[in-house]
């Protein structure tokens, strides 16, 4: 489907791909992973030609498309739904057109049939994009992403950054494109939409290449990853568990080559020292030096810096934490909580789940105290205090401080030293700490805001999504901090493998009232799929057993309709297994070169006695060259050929 060959790319010093090469394959759904700032997301704007690159190239099948939901925002105006209906360029271009021709009388009288060939391409063109259906479609995926009906005809301008995402994932969706890049897609989604999407991408026509810190969201998608590190890919076949034990074993692999490597360098040196001096020994010499300068590195891999803390733990709270007591809370007419009444108790680590606007982010804000509500109670217990993160809190950190000066809001009574520690625990240390929070990205807006309630630690911590914007490592030791918390928690995220490893019940928010369910978040799922098997079989048992026999005429239909789709196959089959052929072939070419490039950056290959071996890796990597470009060549028009076959209507019956 695409293929990336041998792309370099750097910011000034900075090599984020150092002759890079991969192929995405059709229907293949592969997860990209590596620290923050690695360049994954430089990566997948080069691949639709947004950042440019020093060198390589990026091939895409012939008339395929590739389309990217970027973490930026475009401006955009109108409403939901017209924003995700005609935010396709293509469709757009193509619906324009066929409105002037259908004006253009003078056009059409003067060269009907150009003026009927140009319409019907036109025609060809809007059916295959979904015109017919487009709306229809968009208003699916825009439920299944939460929105309700009355929110589709709305200003896109009136909804938060977080909903303009899900609209422009929307719009992404509706495209359908052949390659679809999706940077943090569940970044702003609730549980309940991160599970719809899960189905959603398991069930996409054309290729995926994504990032995600979502462990479980990754592992139920993903049949490789790939990892950008150093300015190098490494890709590993299966799904991100997988990856995490191939990586050990390949870390053992390096460590064990680069020991060996110590161990020759050490003997080389010895004999340079030994025999300097000696003219005899000068050629040898002179050739044992040149090969220590030609010889390449062996890089093992460097344990990158990830968050690793352990909450100070906070004074004991009596049994009771809070306690909601006939609470009713409004905004304007619409009620979310009515005599509402509920209590948390001490070592309570509750997760808080629901359809969006059930009262998750508002029951949370209740607890925090950020928001008033118009009657009942609210009592917290004896030595309880609360800390609260949320996501809006970290854009009004004040960008005058420094990363120092902020701490020290909620730390200033501890010592300097102790309140580096802390930052240097968050992955701010030397300069860093002086850093104006101004220029901070969202990751580090996030992680200097989690340091903050570190620095004050509270008996009950409220936490809205902190994952989002850190990295896998980060979230993997922020869930392993949260778990050896002895205090109360409260927690909304998205992320099931995180909620799995840190809590002991499930709240479940609906229409202002609150259902338990204790046990991890997978406890939950497992209960809630025994509510739906006892509910399908009550209905089962309910429902009067439908009856139905086809008629001769639909089962000529479905007869003609099979004969035609055969017929297909039979046209489609040998190019796909050709097509696989190439693609396979072409993979071991890629792979082989590779090797015989990494053999020609060898030093020893170049010493006297080794010049017929030299000459034949040359030789070998011309004929490895070229017989990438002839299978290229083939692949593309193999591609062609059987997109032309899929995309030529099938007669009506």
């Amino acid at each position: 489907m695409i293929y990336l060959q041998n792309l370099k790319k750097q910011f000034g010093p900075k090599v984020l791909f150092d002759d890079i090469s991969f192929h995405l394959r059709p229907k293949e759904r592969v997860g990209l992973v590596g620290e923050n700032g690695t360049g994954k997301t430089t990566l997948l704007r080069a691949i639709i030609n947004r950042v440019g690159l020093d060198s390589g190239k990026i091939v895409l099948r012939k008339g395929a498309r590739a389309a990217l939901l970027e973490q930026e925002l475009e401006r955009a105006g109108g409403t939901v739904l017209e924003r995700v209906v005609h935010g396709d360029s293509r469709f757009s271009e193509v619906t324009r057109e066929m409105e002037r021709l259908e004006k253009d009388s003078e056009y059409h009288q003067r060269s009907p049939e150009k003026w009927s060939r140009r319409y019907g391409h036109l025609q060809h063109e809007f059916e295959r994009l979904g015109g017919y259906q487009r709306e229809s479609r968009a208003q699916t995926i825009l439920l299944g992403l939460a929105f309700k009906p009355d929110q589709l005809d709305q200003p896109l301008e009136q909804f938060s950054g977080g909903w303009r995402m899900r609209v422009e994932l929307a719009r992404l969706l509706l495209q359908n494109p052949e390659v679809l890049l999706l940077d943090e897609p569940t970044n702003h989604l609730d549980l309940q939409t991160v599970i719809w999407l899960e189905s959603f991408l398991n069930n996409y026509d054309g290729s995926i290449l994504l990032i995600s810190h979502d462990r479980r969201f990754l592992n139920a998608l993903v049949s490789r990853i790939v990892e950008l590190d150093r300015g190098q890919l490494t890709v590993y076949t299966g799904n991100y568990d997988t990856y995490e034990q191939l990586k050990e074993d390949r870390i053992a692999q390096l460590e064990a080559q680069a020991a060996s490597q110590s161990r020759r360098v050490g003997q080389v040196e010895r004999f340079i020292e030994r025999f300097r001096a000696k003219n005899t020994k000068a050629t040898q010499v002179k050739s044992k030096i040149k090969m220590l300068e030609k010889m390449g590195k062996i890089e093992t891999f460097q344990q990158t810096k990830a968050i690793r803390f352990r909450f100070p733990q906070p004074k004991r709270t009596g049994r009771l934490v809070a306690e909601f007591k006939n609470v009713c809370k409004r905004y304007g007419d619409v009620t979310v909580y009515r005599d509402f009444s509920i209590l948390l108790e001490r070592g309570f680590k509750v997760a808080l789940v629901g359809e969006n606007g059930a009262g998750k982010s508002t029951f949370l804000k209740l607890l925090a105290g950020v928001i008033d509500y118009q009657e009942g109670e609210i009592k917290l217990g004896t030595n309880v205090t609360r800390a609260y993160f949320a996501q809006h809190l970290i854009e009004i950190l004040d960008g005058s401080h420094t990363v120092l000066e902020s701490l020290e809001q909620d730390a200033g009574h501890l010592l300097r030293t102790v309140k580096q520690n802390i930052l240097g625990a968050f992955l701010f240390s030397g300069d860093d700490v002086l850093k104006k929070v101004s220029v901070l990205s969202g990751g580090e807006r996030s992680r200097l805001s989690l340091a903050r309630i570190l620095a004050s630690p509270a008996s009950l911590l409220l936490l809205d999504e902190p994952t989002n914007h850190l990295d896998m490592r980060s979230c993997e030791m922020l869930a392993a901090a949260l778990a050896d918390y002895e205090g109360t928690l409260v927690t909304i995220s998205h992320d099931r493998y995180f909620l799995d490893g840190i809590i002991n019940r499930v709240w479940e928010v609906n229409a202002g009232t609150v259902k338990e369910y204790v046990g991890s978040y997978s406890d939950y799922r497992w209960a809630k799929s025994r509510e739906a098997e006892t509910e399908a079989g009550a209905l089962a048992e309910s429902a009067e057993p439908e009856k139905s026999s086809a008629s001769k005429k639909d089962k000529e239909r479905k007869r003609q309709e099979a004969e035609a789709r055969n017929q297909r196959y039979r046209r489609l089959k040998p190019l796909q297994d050709r097509l696989k052929e190439v693609e396979r072939k072409l993979e071991s070419v890629i792979q082989e070169k590779q090797t015989v490039e990494t053999q020609l950056a060898d030093s020893s290959l170049y010493e006297d006695n080794r010049k017929s071996d030299r000459v034949a890796t040359l030789d070998r990597q011309k004929e490895l060259a070229q017989e990438e470009s002839t299978l290229m060549a083939e692949w593309d028009q193999l591609s062609e050929q059987i997109e032309d076959i899929q995309n030529t209507p099938t007669p009506e019956l």
